[in-house]
C-alpha cells in the first residue's frame, strides 16, 4: 500500500505534464489555423479595397470616351463577381473572380494605350496608380496567407502536431497558386 502512495504523486504528475503538451499542441494548432484566417481576411480586405476603386475607374473612363460601353459593364460585372465571391469565403471561387477582373483592367490599360489623350488625364493616372497600389497589396497579402498557411501545414504535417491534427480534425490548407497563364512566356513582337 505504501508502495502505491510513492508512485501515486508521479502518476499525478505525468498526467499533468501529458494534459499540459496536449493542451499547448492543440492551442498551437488553433493559433496557427488563425493565423491562416486572418491572412485569407487580409487578401480579401486587399482585393476588396480594389473593388471600390473600380467604379471611380470606370467614370473616369466613360468621360473620356464614351463608345466602350461594352468593356465599362464587363468591368462592372467582373467587380460585382468578385464582392459576391469574397462574401462566400471560397477561396478558389475568389481567386478566379479576381483573375477575370485583372483581366477587365487589364483591357482598359489596352484602350489607354491605344488612346494617348485619355492616359494625359490625371485623374486616369492617379486612379492606375491607385489601382496598381491596390494589386501589389493584394500580392503582399496572397505571400503572407501563404506563409501562415506553410507554418499552419507543418504544424499539422509534423511529429507530435500530426497525431493531434488526426485527433483533433485539423487538415492541410492549399495555398494560391499562380494561374496557369502566369507559367507561359510573354513574347513582345517589335513589329520585326
Amino acid at each position: 500500500m505504501r508502495e502505491n502512495s510513492k508512485v501515486m504523486p508521479y502518476v499525478l504528475i505525468g498526467l499533468v505534464i501529458a494534459a499540459i503538451w496536449l493542451a499547448t499542441s492543440y492551442n498551437s494548432l488553433v493559433s496557427a489555423k488563425e493565423d491562416v484566417n486572418l491572412a485569407q481576411s487580409n487578401v480579401e480586405t486587399a482585393m476588396q479595397a480594389r473593388i471600390e476603386k473600380i467604379p471611380d475607374l470606370v467614370a473616369t473612363v466613360k468621360a473620356y470616351t464614351a463608345h466602350e460601353e461594352k468593356m465599362y459593364e464587363e468591368l462592372t460585372q467582373a467587380r460585382e463577381a468578385l464582392a459576391s465571391s469574397i462574401k462566400s469565403g471560397n477561396l478558389q471561387e475568389i481567386d478566379a473572380a479576381n483573375r477575370e477582373l485583372t483581366v477587365k483592367i487589364n483591357n482598359i490599360i489596352s484602350l489607354a494605350e491605344d488612346n494617348p489623350d485619355f492616359t494625359s488625364g490625371e485623374q486616369y493616372t492617379s486612379l492606375m496608380d491607385s489601382i496598381e497600389g491596390a494589386v501589389n497589396r493584394i500580392t503582399q497579402a496572397r505571400r503572407e496567407y501563404n506563409k501562415a498557411v506553410n507554418a499552419y501545414n507543418r504544424k499539422v504535417n509534423m511529429f507530435p502536431g500530426k497525431i493531434y491534427a488526426m485527433i483533433f480534425g485539423f487538415d492541410t490548407l492549399e495555398e494560391f497558386k499562380a494561374d496557369e497563364k502566369a507559367y507561359s512566356t510573354n513574347v513582345v513582337n517589335y513589329g520585326d
